[in-house]
């Protein structure tokens, strides 16, 4: 089974203290560590830079641990998996990013399946259908929206960290792309997009979502 671990760190640009902001009461950190127990596919870690997000997992019973400085959240995983499992009992690893409150648990499921087909990378998308309006005429088109959500055999988390960022990498602000080219990626297509929280306006849209009753 493989290994799950959830980056997080306090400093972020857009919503300050991401982690441990609240969804009904609750860090967000919670709730994704919480997604990732109900799917049960191994497992389960948060990977992080501050004393308080320790706190608040280990307050509810989970594990977490802080890596130091990392360059971005692959990276942080691949020093945790480095503390987690030493002996490397784990031939995979599941980056599960921390910003995804209301990931459904099947869906990780589905991911951890996909993955045993992959080489050295896996990640996922959904095909977003949408429909285009020109004129008097309606276009259906499939848009393939991305994930965060990552998995990595050992040997191709470990080829990942020590690449360093690339060029593209740093100019788009996106650690997947150190991966393009050089890594094998397969691709995991996944029922839906998940709704993320980066933002201010994405967090009052989760309490929102979550005080609505369930069904």
């Amino acid at each position: 089974m493989p290994l799950v671990i959830i980056p997080a760190r306090l400093k972020s640009e857009r919503l300050p203290n991401k982690p441990l902001q609240k969804i009904g009461g609750d860090p967000l950190i919670v709730h994704c560590w919480r997604r990732a127990m109900e799917a049960d596919i191994g497992p389960v870690w948060v990977a992080c830079d501050s004393d308080d997000i320790v706190e608040a997992i280990e307050r509810r019973g989970g594990k977490a641990l802080i890596t130091g400085e990392a360059r971005c959240g692959t990276d942080r995983v691949a020093l945790a998996a480095g503390i987690a499992d030493p002996p490397k009992h784990h031939a995979q690893i599941v980056n599960q990013q921390g910003d995804m409150p209301f990931l459904n648990p099947d869906h990780l499921r589905i991911f951890a399946r996909g993955m045993e087909r992959m080489a050295e990378m896996a990640t996922a998308y959904a095909d977003l259908k949408l429909v285009t309006i020109a004129g008097a005429d309606f276009n259906r088109q499939t848009v393939r929206s991305h994930i965060g959500l990552y998995g990595f055999t050992r040997e191709g988390l470990d080829r990942f960290h020590l690449l360093g960022p690339s060029v593209r990498e740093e100019e788009e602000r996106l650690e997947q792309l150190r991966a393009v080219g050089v890594l094998a990626i397969e691709f995991i297509e996944l029922p839906y997009m998940p709704m993320e929280v980066n933002t201010a306006e994405d967090l009052m849209a989760a309490n929102q979502l979550f005080a609505l009753p369930r069904t």
